[in-house]
Order: structure tokens, then sequence, then C-alpha cells
């Protein structure tokens, strides 16, 4: 799976916002300037996550974005769900009706642990986590050594 622009800049815009969660809103301006992110594709970015439920728009002078929840309620797979029009490894996992040969293919099976074993992997970390981590100094919520 390749982890798409939308997704990893949509991501960055999140945890952005989840910063300063329970605060003041968080405007594309100040996403953009600290992130580095143009703010026209920000604003098509953060629709989607505004449309899924994750992030709320405030309008006004001091207006912005909040999370619409608590960091650690929403999932790397929420995000991505919501940024990823199709998140699944091949198209046959999600909708096995767009392969004629679905039902006699080894590789299917194969292709749907793998695509259950990666949301389970993106399921296992959540904003309020990787906030957590960075302020502890780390990179990583896990560790990668073996």
């Amino acid at each position: 799976m390749k982890v798409n622009t939308r997704v990893r800049y949509g991501l960055r815009a999140i945890l952005r916002i989840a910063e300063g969660y329970g605060g003041p809103p968080v405007s594309i301006s100040t996403i953009s300037e600290e992130q580095g992110i143009s703010g026209k594709y920000l604003e098509q970015v953060i629709s989607p996550l505004r449309r899924s439920g994750l992030v709320v728009s405030q309008k006004g002078v001091k207006g912005g974005y909040v999370l619409a929840s608590d960091p650690g309620d929403i999932t790397l797979w929420h995000v991505i769900q919501a940024l990823d029009n199709h998140p699944h490894l091949v198209e046959c996992v999600d909708d096995p009706a767009t392969c004629s040969r679905v039902d006699g293919c080894v590789a299917h099976s194969v292709w749907k642990l793998l695509d259950a074993r990666m949301q389970e992997f993106w399921r296992s970390f959540t904003l309020g986590e990787l906030l957590a981590a960075a302020a502890d100094g780390h990179e990583s919520p896990i560790s990668l050594e073996a």
C-alpha cells in the first residue's frame, strides 16, 4: 500500500489540530505555515475530515478547526478512511464483484488477510498516542526493534 499525499498531509493537519484539543480553533493559515503545505491544498484535505466528522469548523475571525472528539478516540484508520477513496490494497477485497475470478482465486485470501492486518495496524494507533510519543521526545509510539 502506498500512502498518498492526501493522507500524509491530512494526517499532519489533523495532528496539528489535535495538538490544540480543548483550546481555540486552529486556522488553515496556521497549519499551512507550520506544516509547509499550501493553504488551498489544505482546504481540499480538511474538507473530507470535516465531512467524516473528525473535525469541526468554527466560523469567524478567530475561527478554524477543532477535533470533534478526544484525540485518544481517533485512530489512524479513521483518518485514512476519511482521506483515501480506496483504502484497500486490492479492489476485490472491498468489492468481490469487481473480479470474476474471486471465487477460485488463491491470492484473494492472501489479499484479504493482508488487508485485515493492515487495518488492524492502523487501528492500533490513536492521534493521542502519537502526540504523547512526540511530547515524550519519541519519534513513534512503538519500538521498531525486534
